[in-house]
């Protein structure tokens, strides 16, 4: 394949086939988080940023890829959110909309009752934006389906989401 015809078929090609590629050739993704610290009046405040992109692999990721990632960094990143998330709350929220987990939000309903919850794709992919750097309301439409196709590759045994879950809760 030519330079040109690889240039137009990595512009062509949707980011979750390149992603799809990736894992198929035996390739990790993985996020180096930040943390950028915001002095307010009570105190400094610590927030945890997607900073770096790792992947790892058998070889050199091929030019291709390479160039789909660095066009679509951010769902690259999106996506390695949720294939080994790197902070204890997105593993949490992967493991929620994962298991379809019910929880009882610390909100109420007109009523007075407690709202029962999910983590829904759309909520993760939210969540994803905001940590890649994008804008959670904006952008998470653009998240959503590299989040839900990260999320099949990744289905675990309720076993081991449950162990994760316990042990995010202790720490």
């Amino acid at each position: 394949m030519t330079a040109t015809a690889t240039a137009v078929a990595t512009v062509e090609a949707h980011p979750m086939d390149h992603l799809r590629e990736l894992l198929e050739r035996g390739y990790s993704l993985s996020v180096r988080p930040r943390v950028h610290v915001h002095d307010h009046k009570d105190g400094p405040h610590p927030v945890t940023y997607a900073d770096r992109l790792l992947v790892d692999g058998p070889e050199r990721v091929p030019d291709h890829l390479r160039e789909a990632i660095v066009a679509n960094k951010p769902l690259f990143l999106a996506a390695a959110c949720v294939l080994n998330p790197p902070t204890p709350w997105l593993r949490e929220l992967v493991r929620r909309c994962r298991t379809g987990a019910v929880f009882v939000s610390g909100r109420t309903a007109p009523s007075g009752e407690p709202l029962e919850c999910r983590i829904t794709p759309g909520v993760l992919a939210a969540n994803a934006a905001a940590f890649v750097g994008l804008d959670p309301i904006d952008d998470a439409h653009r998240i959503e389906p590299v989040v839900q196709a990260a999320m099949a590759v990744t289905d675990l045994p309720v076993e081991v989401e449950e162990k994760v879950s316990k042990a995010w809760k202790k720490g």
